[in-house]
């Protein structure tokens, strides 16, 4: 017999039990239980350790939610309310009249039914406690018909793994351990995994507690967001899908949690909530609070190596393509991730493509993926300029060309002829220092253009914030995104966090040393290039200027410089013929300025219906003057 057949006879057993219009307070005689579709009624009755009186109730709760009508009818009998369907409903009154062997203790806050969240408590018609509504969890619902999807409590904080991942040598050697250690006691056990990729976190850890049973990936600051009472009810139901589903559960405390929430707080209270084995997942080793043996793991994305073999495996291509050493090292990506990229790009391809065809299609695959993952988060430049843009001294210009060699080859230098630094990372950083306008973003674009990558301006000056801890947010919000690769970082006025530091007077400067700290961590662990600019390289810290690989002065243009950087400024289908370019070489103003004056003497030109003319270039150079403040005679 269903659940819905068996509440039904337990209705008609009570209505049977009772003469409504002489009711007094007589007890109901003993009644047949409800055990639900496959028994989960009495699973749940074990599991919550439920008494007879606490199963009635609930067998009364669930009867209220499939047969509104009948079982109101009745409490309204029982309270004196006949015919009031509307304002009769369970309470705990109506269940100490109606029902025998009544415990005023299984409706306290602690008892079993409301302290795993099973039963709830709503506002009643009075203000005594025992006239409050009583319904039943909308996930106990759905269990005892036999449905077994995640508990609706939990819609946006939990979602079902799935444990198919494939990880790469050092993962499954961190398997290894965690299974070992979960095997002395799984109950009374976890692991952290701390790295700075979640998702070869949440392979692993998935996996590890698959071993246990089906696992739950909770997101603790999709948790943090929401209200109080909710994050109670979210908390309750983590606790139910274990004891009554044997789920497993993979905490992610990665991302940021709103301000004004307390991370150990939530962490410690999802751990302590969970029944089974769990993992924990941050960015760092968390100081948890729990009485649980926490096994710490670090987690390291696959090598490059790695994953350029399962770049060459999923798109079924020799490992001997040049493009896929770059792929393997210039991307941080999990096996997984590779594998569904790489299908995304063969699906794009005909099935006779190239093995180079595959290879830059998968290029251009990754770099996309990666946009979606920065979004807003910094502002992507379209860098479409060349060497044959950039006007440099040679000097200058080898520095640039060595930066780019330095990034197109550090896979072969550090792999295969052993040149990497034990204990440091693989990140490049330059400095571009110089005026406004000397060439340093478009150098930045002509290194973006060159590598085939994807550029993005931070303004340090508006991501560091006055509000503690904001700053460190901001930075790893980017560098997460821009760590899966394919990008460069243009951090424009570096000098507004790395200006020289005094000694530390009050909380302000202890803080402002906590962001360059951070932001020093960060580039030091960067996957990528990260170039950043300052008008002054002389208000530079002495410990940020010990990190950076390369330093680029860039100097104003000199006469010969300027010159061609005249010549370049004007599109090729124009007529310049009555421009004298030797003489506008002699005027002191940068690249930027020029481009400026160029633009607007075309304006100019096209506006008056004139050719262009050195009178019309001569006229903007003036404006140009008058904006930079200069003198014009």
């Amino acid at each position: 017999m269903g659940l819905r057949q068996e509440l039904s006879a337990f209705l008609t057993a009570l209505e049977a039990a009772q003469d409504p219009p002489a009711f007094d307070g007589l007890a109901v005689p003993p009644l047949l239980l409800p055990s639900g579709e496959s028994g989960r009624l009495d699973m749940l009755a074990e599991a919550l350790g439920l008494s007879a009186f606490e199963q009635t109730v609930l067998a009364l709760g669930l009867a209220q939610e499939l047969f509104p009508i009948q079982t109101r009818t009745l409490a309204g009998a029982v309270m004196g309310w006949d015919g009031d369907v509307m304002a009769a409903t369970l309470t705990p009154y109506a269940c100490m009249q109606w029902l025998e062997d009544a415990d005023p203790a299984a409706f306290v806050e602690d008892a079993p039914l409301f302290r795993s969240g099973t039963m709830r408590f709503g506002s009643g018609l009075t203000g005594d406690a025992s006239m409050r509504t009583l319904s039943v969890a909308p996930g106990v619902l759905l269990f005892v018909q036999g449905l077994d999807g995640v508990d609706p409590d939990l819609s946006g904080v939990a979602a079902e793994l799935e444990n198919h991942a494939t990880l790469s040598d050092s993962q499954s050697r961190l398997l290894e351990q965690g299974r070992k250690h979960l095997s002395r006691g799984p109950q009374e056990r976890g692991v952290l995994l701390y790295g700075l990729h979640a998702e070869d976190m949440r392979a692993l850890g998935g996996l590890l507690l698959s071993d246990y049973g089906r696992v739950l990936h909770v997101d603790v600051a999709a948790l943090a967001s929401r209200p109080a009472g909710d994050i109670g009810a979210a908390v309750q139901a983590l606790g139910r899908e274990g004891r009554l589903k044997n789920r497993c559960v993979l905490v992610d405390a990665t991302r940021d949690i709103p301000e004004g929430q307390s991370l150990d707080n939530l962490t410690q209270q999802l751990l302590s909530e969970a029944t089974g084995p769990v993992a924990l997942m941050a960015p760092s080793p968390l100081p948890v609070s729990t009485t649980r043996a926490l096994l710490p793991l670090e987690v390291l994305p696959p090598t490059p190596a790695e994953q350029r073999a399962q770049w060459a495996a999923s798109l079924g291509v020799s490992e001997e393509q040049p493009l896929l050493v770059q792929l393997g090292d210039q991307f941080r990506l999990s096996l997984d991730r590779i594998g569904v990229l790489a299908r995304e790009a063969r699906l794009s391809l005909p099935g006779n493509a190239s093995q180079a065809a595959r290879a830059e299609r998968a290029w251009d695959t990754a770099r996309t993926a990666n946009r979606r993952l920065m979004g807003t988060l910094a502002e992507r430049v379209d860098a479409r300029a060349s060497w044959d843009d950039l006007i440099l001294p040679p000097s200058e210009a080898g520095v640039l060309r060595q930066i780019a060699a330095h990034v197109r080859h550090r896979s072969q230098v550090y792999e295969q002829l052993g040149m990497a630094r034990p204990g440091r990372g693989r990140a490049l950083t330059a400095l571009f220092s110089g005026p406004s306008g000397t060439g340093k973003t478009l150098s930045a674009e002509v290194l973006a253009t060159d590598l085939n990558l994807d550029l993005y301006r931070i303004d340090l000056s508006s991501t560091v914030s006055k509000y503690i801890g904001e700053t460190e947010k901001n930075l790893r919000r980017i560098f997460d995104a821009a760590d899966k690769g394919g990008c460069i970082l243009l951090f424009d006025e570096a000098d507004s966090v790395f200006g020289k530091r005094g000694e530390v007077r009050d909380s302000n400067d202890r803080y402002a040393n906590i962001q360059v700290n951070y932001l020093l961590q960060r580039l030091e662990t960067f996957n990528g290039l990260a170039v950043l600019t300052t008008n002054l390289e002389s208000s530079m810290d002495v410990a940020f200027m010990r990190r950076i690989h390369f330093v680029l002065n860039f100097r104003a243009p000199q006469p010969a410089e300027r010159e061609r950087l005249w010549r370049l400024a004007f599109p090729a289908a124009l007529d310049t013929t009555d421009v004298d370019f030797g003489a506008l070489a002699q005027a002191d103003v940068s690249g930027g300025n020029i481009r400026s004056i160029a633009m607007n003497a075309v304006f100019m030109a096209v506006s008056r219906n004139e050719n262009l003319s050195q009178e019309l270039v001569t006229e903007a150079l003036h404006l140009e003057y008058r904006k930079l403040g200069r003198l014009v005679l």
